[in-house]
């Protein structure tokens, strides 16, 4: 509708105009990503992809070793990431002190310390399925 101030005032024209009817959602408990509400169909393992239980289950040293050089080379990643920030922040600051949210180097930081928690973590649902 074009807004006529001389036939019809802003203020009528305003209350005709439609409004979207908005739900208020609950709160959530916690943030998360997307990938937080699908289930993944890679093997915590090898990461292969399956509908149920990988075939490298049955072989629990296979599982171990994928398990620990996995980690091993998910640390070795973040070590490499770490002498970079440690160059651009300063050996005397914090890593968690960078606010640069334009550099690669942090989102790549925090990606793979995330994935080097999932990964321990892991770890430990390995050593305790095979009560190691």
């Amino acid at each position: 509708a074009v807004v006529s101030t001389q036939s019809t005032g802003v203020v009528d024209w305003w209350n005709e105009l439609p409004r979207d009817v908005r739900v208020a959602r609950p709160a959530t408990v916690g943030r998360h990503t997307i990938a937080h509400y699908y289930q993944s169909r890679h093997c915590p393992f090898c990461d292969g992809v399956s509908d149920g239980l990988c075939s490298c289950y049955a072989d629990s040293q296979k599982v171990a070793v994928l398990t620990e050089s996995g980690l091993g080379y998910l640390t070795s990643q973040l070590q490499s990431v770490y002498r970079i920030c440690v160059d651009c922040v300063g050996a005397e600051g914090p890593m968690h002190s960078c606010v640069n949210t334009s550099c690669p180097v942090l989102y790549k930081r925090v990606r793979l310390e995330g994935r080097v928690r999932e990964k321990d973590a892991v770890k430990g649902d390995v050593f305790k399925l095979f009560n190691w």
